[in-house]
């Protein structure tokens, strides 16, 4: 099997288990989906998240701050698509095929979609283990940071936080 069907299974497959959690609703712990972002390990409530695309067209809008990359449609509704990744480290975030635009529930915003360099998979914060490193960028994440089974760092993004904090919506 060639290696561009085996990441497009994989990728499927991890689409079907976020549908497949979306279903399991708030009944069920929330788990979380694993994420880049500016190169960092980021989680990301399930909760949180409305849905995730592939990357598709972006419409640039004048005079607003570069991370602001504009807005997309979606299914004839306009979203703001933003690039956090500039926005907590300063450099683009390299759009790839393996880059992702995740639409934020709206019950946490209205048409908000932000771009993540790559999925990493679902996770669940009780595999994983609290450590003390506290999350560099306090404007968009919450303060406890975890470690996973294979020694790797994760921050854990607060998406309420984000679209109150004056760096996020100051966009122009």
């Amino acid at each position: 099997m060639s290696a561009t069907n085996t990441l497009k299974d994989y990728q499927a497959n991890i689409l079907a288990r976020l549908d497949d959690a979306k279903k399991i609703g708030a009944s069920a712990t929330a788990g979380y989906l694993g994420v880049i972002i500016a190169g960092k390990n980021v989680l990301i409530n399930m909760l949180e998240i409305s849905e995730t695309l592939p990357l598709m067209e972006i419409f640039p809008v004048p005079l607003v701050k570069e991370w602001f990359l504009g807005v997309a449609n979606v299914r004839g509704v306009l979203y703001v698509v933003n690039d956090i990744g500039q926005l907590i480290s300063d450099e683009k975030t390299t759009m790839s095929s393996n880059s992702r635009v995740i639409l934020l529930n709206n019950e946490v915003t209205s048409h908000v979609a932000i771009l993540v360099e790559r999925l990493v998979g679902l996770r669940k914060l009780d595999v994983m283990r609290s450590v003390n490193t506290k999350a560099k960028v306090d404007f968009c994440m919450k303060p406890e940071t975890y470690e996973d089974e294979e020694g790797k760092l994760w921050y854990v993004m607060d998406c309420e936080k984000l679209i109150r904090a004056k760096e996020f919506v100051q966009s122009y």
